[in-house]
This record gives C-alpha cells, sequence and structure tokens, in this order.
C-alpha cells in the first residue's frame, strides 16, 4: 500500500510517499481503506517537535512512520473477535496517537478505538474534523458552556476554534469570534453573535464583558485576556501561548489554588459520548467542517508546507481513496 512514511524528524521534505507492508488486524481489530484524513498543527508538531515533547514522540526519530489523526474510512476487513464493525461500514474518528495514523491507503484501529459509524449524508472529507472537536468539547464540558455564558472565541476559523464557535452556540451561550480579517464571513457563517477582526481597534475597545476567554490557538498574551474577563471570569486555552506565558499563568493558578486560568483535557473516558454527540449534530446539520483546502495523498508535503505557516482556518484535507 502507499503511504507517507516520515522517519526522521525535520522539514516537510522528509516525508516520503512509498509502498509499505498492507497491516493485517489481529482478533479485536479492523482493517480499514481510509477515504480522508487530515494534516494538523499536531501532525505538523509532531514533525518538528520541542525536545520535551520527544519524550513523547521519540527522542532521536519518530515513535511511528506514519501520521495523521482524523481518519474516515471504510472497513476492509475485521478480525475474528470484533462485534461493533462490519465490512463495507462507513466509519470515522480518530487513530491512536502511539500507534500508526492515516496518512496512508490503509490502517488498522482496534475496535475500541475512537471511531464510530459515519452518517450516510456525510462525505468522507467532511468527517476528518474530530480532533479539533475533541478539544472544543473538553473545554465546553469542563466550563459548563451553556445558556447564559458569555463566550470570546480568539482564533475561532482554526481547526479547534471553528469547532468551539459552533459548539457554544449549540449549547446556547452567547459568542463572540475574535478571528482575522480575511475569516471574518466565516464567523458569522458559523453562527457567531458577534464577530471582530483581532488585529483592529474594535477588539482593542473590548472591556471586561466575558465570563470565558478561549485562546484556540495559543496566541493571546496574558495583558489581553486580563482586560476582556469580568472579576470572576475564566481564561481557557489549548496551548502555551507565547513565550510559555498560558502554561506559567496556569501554574501559578494552581499553586494559589485559582481556577481562573483552565487548560481543559479531553478525558478518554469521555470518547464515546462525544463521538455520538459529534455524529448526530453532523447529521442534524447542527455542525459542520470548515475546510482550508484539499490535497492527494501524493502532494502530502506540500500540506505540511501549507499548515506550517499558520495561516490555515479549519481543516486541510487529504484525499486518499476516492471520494
Amino acid at each position: 500500500m502507499k503511504a507517507a512514511l516520515i522517519t526522521r524528524y525535520g522539514s516537510p521534505d522528509m516525508i516520503r510517499i512509498t509502498e509499505v507492508p498492507k497491516p493485517t488486524p489481529e482478533p479485536d481489530e479492523v482493517l480499514v481503506r481510509v477515504h480522508a484524513t487530515s494534516v494538523s498543527r499536531t501532525d505538523s508538531g509532531e514533525l518538528t517537535p520541542f525536545l520535551p515533547l520527544r519524550l513523547v514522540f521519540g527522542l532521536w526519530r519518530p515513535r511511528r512512520s506514519i501520521f495523521g489523526m482524523d481518519v474516515a474510512v471504510v472497513v476492509e476487513q475485521i478480525g475474528a473477535g470484533v462485534t461493533l464493525f462490519r465490512v463495507g461500514e462507513r466509519v470515522f474518528g480518530m487513530c491512536p496517537s502511539r500507534r500508526n495514523g492515516a496518512q496512508a491507503e490503509f490502517v488498522v484501529l482496534a475496535e475500541t478505538s475512537p471511531i464510530t459509524t459515519l452518517p450516510a449524508s456525510i462525505a468522507f472529507d467532511q468527517a476528518v474534523l474530530c480532533e479539533g472537536a475533541f478539544y472544543a468539547s473538553a473545554t465546553m464540558t469542563e466550563l459548563t458552556v451553556g445558556p447564559g455564558t458569555h463566550l470570546l472565541v480568539y482564533g475561532a476559523s482554526g481547526a479547534i476554534g471553528s469547532a468551539a464557535l459552533q459548539l457554544a452556540k449549540d449549547r446556547g451561550a452567547e459568542v463572540t469570534a475574535a478571528v482575522q480579517s480575511r475569516h471574518l464571513d466565516l464567523a458569522r457563517s458559523l453562527g457567531a453573535d458577534h464577530v471582530v477582526d483581532c488585529a483592529s481597534d474594535e477588539f482593542a475597545r473590548l472591556g471586561r464583558r466575558f465570563d470565558i476567554v478561549y485562546d484556540s490557538v495559543g496566541k493571546m498574551t496574558i495583558r489581553q485576556w486580563r482586560r476582556l474577563l469580568k472579576p470572576d471570569g475564566i481564561f481557557a486555552t489549548t496551548d502555551v501561548g507565547p513565550w510559555s506565558q498560558s502554561l506559567l499563568a496556569w501554574l501559578v493558578a494552581l499553586i494559589v489554588r485559582s481556577k481562573r486560568v483552565r487548560i481543559p483535557l479531553p478525558r478518554r473516558s469521555s470518547v464515546p459520548q462525544f463521538l455520538a454527540e459529534l455524529r448526530d449534530r453532523m447529521a442534524d446539520g447542527r455542525y459542520r467542517a470548515v475546510i482550508d483546502r484539499s490535497y492527494r495523498l501524493e502532494q502530502i508535503a506540500d500540506a505540511y508546507r501549507y499548515v506550517e505557516t499558520g495561516q490555515k482556518a479549519g481543516i486541510v484535507v487529504i484525499l486518499v481513496a476516492s471520494v
């Protein structure tokens, strides 16, 4: 089978499209044919990880040679003990981070992996959206976002930010989306109550009006988010922030036992409910993928180069099989 093989850290030039052995499922696994996957900030970061992250990804070289977390597939073969899936079934979800991923024609997944059936109305390329939604959903749940919550999503055009915007609106929150000027219409189309250019004077004039400020891209300084929060407001993020400011603020909050700064992380036990709810929202039209660009598997190095620019909106899709 063809795969995007990565055996060394470095630039996208390290990625080789090559033939590798087709995997064989164990009794509790399914072999799936990949129709679509993505290149995310996670994948890009795994290609050139900071030194501390190499303790997770591999000290001298990547522990796994095929990246790609989000996946939309058709079940090709099932192990003898598999009961949850059938051959020919359409499935979407996420590949485990410690095993080879979906940037290949086939991948093997445990039956208990974070995957579920894909509604017939959803195209494969519209279904590689779980990673961003998973992080955003964890924040919405942990901070009990709902009616009466005034939320600002900074970077609401990215994979996590666009997910947070949609999930918060679905929960009944009032959402202000802070995005770059070219993404203002996108944020409006996703249902934001208020949209502001994050580089504008209007954004600079926003006052202490938010219960939660959610930095979904890790680019806000402490001074920026502090001036936006109500006295009892919460700052949440998925990133360490500029010069690790958000991480330091979180550590200080832990020391003084304050809940003002949060870095909500998804819990593995929450996966089944998350996938079921996301699937229902997609089927009902309450949640949709935001696709920036699509590439063929053979063009995946170009996809990585684009993600490295930090300019993507939503998802960068990799088309593997015919969709």
